[in-house]
């Protein structure tokens, strides 16, 4: 394949990969840290309800013994400000700050935007076994491992006397230059010990 076929064919592949959308496209992110809060939240509002369908029963006679929901309501109503209630509140102002600085906290991104392309994104972990993939395929290279984290990637590789270490960063740094992000490449290179089979 010549050098103009091949742009020609990475020309067709970005305009097949175009955004075609009037409304932004944002990259694929985790879930919203508020929802593990919104679903405990959740939960305890079922357990509201659940009270309130059994003071429903106890009140249409149903059930016997008193109304649980009337009860709490006597109670909040007799009280008067104590001591111990100074604790409470700070604890409820700090609660309510953290639920607050939840719900507009970034979503963490999960996938690498790949270069050259508006819509299209990799995995970390796709991105580490296409590293590893290309390193394992070099000469005197026995197996790799690659890690890849928010902005270095660890590649560990297990090398015998043939293997080419500049080789390998050149692999390395090829893998990584597809991927719109600055990620620094570390390539620590291990000798096989004598016990590990060939």
């Amino acid at each position: 394949m010549t050098a103009s076929t091949t742009a020609g064919a990475d020309r067709s592949t970005a305009a097949r990969t175009a955004d075609t959308h009037d409304a932004k496209v944002f990259a694929p992110a985790a879930n919203p840290a508020a929802a593990i809060v919104g679903c405990v939240i959740g939960l305890l509002l079922l357990g509201v309800v659940a009270m309130a369908i059994r003071d429903l029963l106890v009140h249409i006679g149903w059930l016997s013994g008193s109304e649980w929901t009337r009860d709490v309501a006597v109670r909040v109503a007799d009280l008067r400000w104590s001591n111990w209630m100074w604790p409470v509140a700070v604890a409820l102002i700090v609660i309510g700050a953290a639920m607050i600085w939840l719900a507009g906290k970034p979503r963490r991104r999960t996938h690498l935007s790949l270069k050259g392309y508006e819509v299209m994104w990799t995995r970390r972990g796709d991105l580490a076994r296409r590293c590893s993939t290309a390193v394992s395929g070099l000469p005197g290279v026995d197996h790799a491992t690659t890690v890849v984290g928010r902005r270095t990637v660890k590649v560990r590789v297990t090398v015998t006397g043939a293997a080419d270490l500049e080789d390998i960063d050149r692999v390395v740094g090829d893998v990584l230059a597809g991927i719109d992000a600055p990620l620094r490449a570390t390539v620590k290179p291990v000798g096989r010990r004598s016990g590990d089979r060939a």
